[in-house]
């Protein structure tokens, strides 16, 4: 199953599903009268996609067709954890070392989303910025203190996503972690949130699931889960015995190579077999 949002030209947002090719509004007749207005948020919230995969499979012929262009999943998760350097490619691009021990982190802000289509504007002086292609754990149910076997149980889907970083100012200094990753478009999310089971579906074992971060519409660094330092699932549980995770919130798990950005660019993430996430780069002023 895949899910997604759409927004109307009036800026309503609509749910939406797809079990085959053609996807369709989750709408609250086909949910069997239970009660839904809006994006995916409050679905993950429900902790009922398994029992809302039944539903589809039962309705799916009386969904309304999708005609508008595809949102943010959702844009008010309680937080977004990101991963930094968990490919050895990656940390050697930045001139540092990669985590040995245990995963390095860092959270951003909501105000930080984005999606599919939506521009990555980067401030004026502010140096080099960089985008970089993840792809993102979506927590289904509230997990805390988890071992790594049960993990992948707590994952609504995996989605991609471009995680931008003011790269020039964190060279001077690592303490800046959570200056560099927290302008306003720095996180782009989506089209689709893929369930676990659909994506092994489509991929087979998602070790072998390929990031790719594209500049222009060219491959720029592309690698496998399995070149991870620390695996998904190993983040979700080292981090799930730090804090409580929650539906919605969102774990990215480092890029396998960032490219620079600048205004005029096209910057993309492409899981390779899911999906593809696109987002123009402008000037925070609004010219290329």
């Amino acid at each position: 199953m895949q899910l997604a949002s759409t927004r109307g030209a009036n800026g309503r947002v609509n749910a939406v599903a797809r079990l085959d090719e053609e996807p369709f509004m989750l709408t609250t007749e086909l949910l069997g009268g239970a009660a839904h207005d809006g994006d995916l948020f409050d679905l993950l919230c429900r902790d009922d996609i398994g029992a809302l995969r039944a539903v589809l499979e039962r309705g799916a012929s009386s969904g309304r067709p999708v005609t508008e262009p595809f949102d943010a999943p959702y844009r008010r998760p309680r937080k977004i954890l990101g991963i930094g350097l968990n490919y050895r490619a990656h940390a050697s691009d930045l001139g540092a070392d990669a985590p040995r021990k245990t995963p390095a982190s860092f959270l951003k802000g909501d105000h930080t989303i984005i999606g599919p289509g939506e521009p990555i504007q980067v401030p004026s002086g502010i140096g080099r910025v960089t985008a970089e292609a993840e792809v993102g754990l979506v927590i289904g149910k509230p997990c805390y203190k988890v071992g790594v076997d049960e993990a992948w149980d707590y994952v609504a889907g995996l989605t991609a996503v471009l995680d931008q970083t003011a790269e020039e100012i964190l060279l001077e200094n690592p303490r800046y972690l959570t200056r560099v990753k927290n302008y306003p478009t720095f996180f782009s999310f989506g089209p689709w949130l893929v369930t676990p089971d659909e994506a092994r579906r489509r991929i087979g074992d998602l070790r072998d699931l390929v990031i790719a971060t594209k500049h222009n519409g060219t491959v720029h660094r592309q690698a496998p889960i399995a070149d991870m330092i620390f695996s998904p699932a190993e983040l979700l549980s080292f981090h799930s015995h730090v804090m409580p995770l929650y539906p919605g919130d969102i774990l990215s798990t480092g890029t396998p190579g960032a490219v620079a950005i600048e205004p005029g660019d096209e910057v993309s993430c492409e899981l390779v077999g899911l999906m593809t996430l696109t987002n123009p780069v402008r000037a925070q002023d609004g010219g290329r």
